[in-house]
C-alpha cells in the first residue's frame, strides 16, 4: 500500500485560527501562509485512521512559522493497562516502529535511500489492522537513538541505546513540523482513540557510546574492563549497586530510571516491559515500580524473566527469579511457553500451567499475577519453524484458553513471517552509516538491527484464525479470565500428545482438546465427567488443517481422532464438573 503521506496533494493553503506549536517543531520559513488550530488535531482523531492521518499531515505541512510555547493538545485517556493485565484481558502485539510500516519498493527487504522507513506517523495506518486481530495493547520495542560504536547491523540494535531519555530522530516524519516526541504522542493518542494501550520497552543495557559518555551508570570487571553480556559486543551492562555488600543501590542509575519514568508519563505511555528484568535486583524495582505508580496508579509492568534458572543463562547475568519480580511489583512475566515446542508430551504443558497456578496461590504471592503467552517473542525464532501454519494456530488457540495468561504476539505472526531477509550478512552502505556496514540479522527472528521491510509472510490464514480465537476469547472472557483449570485424563494415547483440559465458572464449562503433534494425527479417549452421550460438540474457533473427529461415549468419555496440531474448544453442559473428583486449580484473584 502506498503511504498515505506520500499520496497527499498539498495544494492551496487552508486558513485556520492561530495556533501555538510545541517546542521542538521544525522551524520553517520567515513567512506563514496558513496556520492550523490545535483543536483540529483532536477533531481529526475522530476520523477513520486513514482520513485522520491524511488530513492531519495535509494541514500540518502548511505551517511555516511556529510558536513553540504551547504544549500539544492531547486526547483524554484514562490508563487501565494494569487492570487489563490483572484481569487477563490484555492482548499484546510487539512492534519495531522503524520497520512496522516501512515501504520496501524494490522488495530487497532493506529500506534504502528513496524508500520510506517506518515512522510514528505512518504506523498509525496499521492500527485498524491490529484492532481487527483483537489486539488491545502494543509493546513498542526500544525507540531510542542506537549507539554507533560496535553497532550491529546498518542501523544499530534497538537494545543498544545511545541515550535512554531521547527518542530516535529516524522515527520522525520530516514532512510534519512536529518534533519526534510530539509525533510519538500523536501515535499514542491515535492508539488510545482505538482503545489500544501502549507499553514501552525499557532496555536493560547501554550502548558502548553511553558507556563511554556516562561511566557512573556502568558495571566494570575487577580488571577495569566493561561488563558485557555474553554474545553481545555492542552493549554494556549497567551497575545497579553502589555497594553490593551493603545492599546500597547506585543513585545515578536510579535517577536515570526515574527520569525514564517521567518521560513515559509525559508521553502518556501506559506501561513498561523491562528487558532482562533480572539484571537488576529486587531492591531496585522496589523503588522504581512504586515511583511509577506514584505518577500513575495503573501503570503496568511486564518483566522479561523466565521460570527456570537455566532458561537463558548468560555470563555476567543473574539467574531468573520470577517470584521476586512479581513480589517487587511486576504485574506479569514472560514464563516458559517459548519452549513449548521442546516439550515432548502434552503433560509437560499441563504441568507447567499447574506450576504457575500453584505459585500464584503461595501465601506471600500477591493476587492477580500472570504470564504473557510467550510462545514466540522477538528473542525467539518464528513459530513457522516449529510446524508452520498449523503450529501457529495451535499456540494461538492455547493462548485463547489457558488460565493466568495475557496473549502475546510479534508483528509478522499474522501472516506467517519466517523472518528470512535477503540481505542477511550482506555488506552494503547504510542510510546513516555506523561503524559497520554488515547487515547483521538473527536468522528466523524479527530484525532489530537494520531498517528492514515491514514484517509479513505468505500465510494470511494465520491472522484469520487469530481473529477467530481472540473473538472467542472476548465472548467467553469471564470463564477464560476467572474460571478454574481442570486437567482431564486421556487414555489410549501412549505418545501422550493429546492436550485436554476444562475451564469452568458459575456452572459453565469450556472443553479444550488439541493435538500437540505437528507431524501426524493422534487418536485416543478423553474423560469428561458428566458429559452426556447426546451432547453436541461444536467447535467455537476457526477450522484449519486436517479434519478431526469426535464421538461422545455413554460413560462420559470422548473418542477423538485429531488432525495434526489441531486445536478445538467446545462449550459443554457439565455444571458439576468441579465436584467430579478431578484436580481443580484456580488463579489467586
Amino acid at each position: 500500500m502506498t503511504s498515505l503521506i506520500s499520496q497527499l496533494n498539498i495544494g492551496n493553503p487552508v486558513k485556520a485560527q492561530q495556533v501555538m506549536y510545541p517546542q521542538g517543531a521544525v522551524p520553517g520559513s520567515s513567512s506563514s501562509e496558513a496556520n492550523i488550530s490545535m483543536s483540529k488535531i483532536t477533531e481529526l482523531m475522530n476520523l477513520p485512521t486513514s482520513n485522520m492521518l491524511a488530513q492531519y499531515v495535509r494541514h500540518s505541512q502548511m505551517v511555516k512559522n511556529v510558536d513553540m510555547t504551547k504544549p500539544l493538545e492531547r486526547f483524554e485517556w484514562q490508563n487501565d493497562l494494569r487492570t487489563m493485565i490483572q484481569d487477563n484481558k490484555a492482548v499484546i502485539w510487539a512492534i519495531v516502529p522503524r520497520t512496522f510500516n516501512a515501504k520496501d519498493k524494490d522488495r530487497n527487504d532493506l529500506i534504502e535511500a528513496g524508500e520510506q522507513k517506518g515512522t510514528f506517523l505512518n504506523a498509525i495506518e496499521r492500527l485498524d489492522e491490529l484492532v481487527a486481530l483483537g489486539v488491545n495493547t502494543i509493546h513498542v520495542l526500544p525507540i531510542h537513538p542506537p549507539g554507533k560504536i560496535n553497532a550491529m547491523g546498518l542501523s544499530g540494535s534497538v537494545y543498544a541505546p545511545k541515550d535512554m531519555l531521547k527518542l530516535d530522530p529516524e522515527l520522525r516524519d520530516p514532512r510534519c513540523p512536529y518534533s519526534v516526541e510530539d509525533q510519538f504522542k500523536i501515535f499514542i493518542d491515535a492508539c488510545h482513540k482505538k482503545d489500544i494501550r501502549v507499553m514501552l520497552d525499557l532496555p536493560s543495557c547501554a550502548s558502548c557510546d553511553l558507556f563511554h559518555a556516562s561511566p557512573e551508570y556502568m558495571a566494570f570487571e575487577r580488571n577495569g574492563n566493561a561488563k558485557t553480556p555474553q554474545g553481545w559486543n555492542d552493549i554494556r551492562m549497567f551497575e545497579p549497586w553502589a555497594d553490593e555488600t551493603k545492599r546500597t543501590l547506585n543513585p545515578h542509575l536510579l535517577d536515570l530510571h526515574k527520569k525514564f519514568i517521567d518521560m513515559c508519563i509525559d508521553l502518556k505511555v501506559d506501561g513498561i516491559r523491562a528487558d532482562v528484568a533480572r539484571a537488576k535486583p529486587s531492591e531496585f524495582w522496589d523503588i522504581i515500580i512504586p515511583y511509577s505508580r506514584s505518577k500513575d496508579p495503573n501503570f503496568a509492568w511486564l518483566a522479561e524473566t523466565y521460570t527456570y534458572e537455566d532458561a537463558s543463562p548468560q555470563l555476567n547475568m543473574m539467574y531468573d527469579r520470577p517470584k521476586d519480580s512479581l513480589k517487587a511489583g511486576f504485574d506479569t512475566y514472560y514464563g516458559q511457553y517459548h519452549i513449548f515446542h521442546e516439550w515432548s508430551k502434552a503433560q509437560d504443558l499441563i504441568n507447567y500451567v499447574k506450576e504457575n497456578l500453584e505459585m500464584s496461590n503461595e501465601k506471600d504471592m500477591p493476587a492477580k499475577k500472570s504470564l504473557i503467552g510467550s510462545f514466540a517473542t522477538h528473542d525467539d525464532v518464528t513459530p513457522m519453524f516449529h510446524g508452520g501454519v498449523d503450529y501457529c494456530n495451535l499456540t494461538t488457540g492455547l493462548q485463547a484458553t489457558l488460565p493466568m495468561l495475557n496473549p502475546y504476539f510479534v508483528d509478522g505472526f499474522q501472516s506467517g513471517d519466517k523472518y528470512l531477509y535477503k540481505y542477511e550478512n550482506l555488506k552494503t552502505q547504510s542510510m546513516n552509516p555506523h561503524d559497520t556496514t554488515k547487515c547483521d540479522v538473527h536468522r528466523g527472528k524479527l530484525d532489530i538491527f537494520n531498517h528492514s521491510r515491514k514484517p509479513g509472510g505468505a500465510n494470511p490464514e494465520v491472522g484469520e484464525f487469530m481473529k477467530s480465537a481472540m473473538k472467542f476469547r472476548k465472548e467467553y472472557q469471564d470463564i477464560i479470565s476467572k474460571g478454574s483449570f481442570i486437567p482431564l485424563e486421556t487414555d489410549e494415547n501412549g505418545a501422550d500428545q493429546i492436550i485436554a483440559f476444562a475451564r469452568h465458572l458459575n456452572g459453565k464449562t469450556l472443553l479444550v482438546i488439541a493435538n500437540r503433534d505437528v507431524n501426524k494425527r493422534q487418536k485416543g479417549m478423553v474423560e469428561v465427567p458428566g458429559l452426556k452421550k447426546d451432547s453436541e460438540l461444536k467447535n467455537l474457533v476457526g477450522k484449519y488443517g486436517q479434519n478431526s473427529y469426535f464421538q461422545v461415549k455413554e460413560d462420559g468419555k470422548v473418542a477423538v481422532d485429531l488432525g495434526k496440531a489441531r486445536f478445538h474448544v467446545f462449550e459443554i453442559d457439565t455444571p458439576d464438573i468441579e465436584k467430579s473428583g478431578l484436580e481443580v486449580l484456580k488463579q489467586k484473584l
